[in-house]
């Protein structure tokens, strides 16, 4: 195997993203509410955040992903596992997904392709999964308003610089941001990713942050406390 997990092993040599650390800290940030049934993970990649929920939880998990060996590394990963029966890995589009699709979901998760402006990688399979060409924000936000429940929950990693027009698009259809957290590789850096939970209801937003790593390049004790569920190492 690739990675390996306290709870699971992962390959992903072959999927448009390989296991890095936006997904571990989204996989780690997200709660699971009691009552939730069923998620939805939209990108899905080698299949890392839907077994990190997968170990948080009993729901079934159905994940989806353009990328076709992807979603077959994904599915492998899934067979030989402790979490099989809970996941469920579909080669669909997002647009072609919300067209055959007669369910909602409790909860949403997605890290999304998001480099908008940036220069395209001769990699066709990382242009799929970093690149908004394959997935506009809009359009995520959009899917994302139908396939969720009336109280359901979708979290998201995003660039921080993102966040500002993410939100306002999210709340022209409707959703609302009642959690961010801000993500800085060290304390002596900017922002560079964000985790944002929203819902339908409107209430006051949480602002919170974690740093990665210290000045000296040690992970910090808000990282390994988010992530030591997972991580071998914590």
């Amino acid at each position: 195997m690739d990675f390996e997990f306290k709870h699971f092993s992962l390959n992903h040599h072959r999927s448009t993203l390989k296991v890095g650390t936006d997904a571990v800290l989204l996989g780690a940030w997200t709660d699971i509410a009691p009552q939730t049934q069923n998620i939805l993970d939209i990108g899905c990649g080698c299949g890392i955040i839907a077994m990190m929920l997968a170990q948080k939880s009993n729901c079934r998990i159905v994940g989806i992903d353009i990328h076709q060996p992807s979603v077959e590394e994904a599915q492998e990963n899934a067979r030989l596992s402790d979490f099989a029966n809970q996941l469920d890995f579909k080669n669909i589009s997002l647009k072609d997904f919300v067209l055959s699709s007669t369910e909602q979901f409790d909860l949403i998760v997605s890290n999304p392709p998001f480099f908008d402006h940036a220069l395209l990688s001769p990699i066709e399979q990382r242009n799929l999964g970093k690149h908004t060409q394959t997935l506009s924000f809009e359009d995520l936000v959009l899917s994302v308003c139908k396939l969720l429940t009336n109280k359901g929950k979708f979290a998201v990693i995003l660039p921080d610089s993102s966040v500002e027009n993410f939100e306002n698009i999210c709340s022209r259809n409707g959703l609302f941001c009642q959690k961010l957290c801000r993500i800085y590789p060290k304390p002596n850096k900017n922002a560079n990713r964000a985790m944002l939970l929203f819902s339908r209801e409107k209430i006051n937003k949480v602002i919170d942050n974690v740093i990665i790593r210290t000045i000296n390049n040690e992970y910090t004790q808000a990282y390994k406390n988010l992530t030591k569920e997972f991580y071998l190492k914590f």
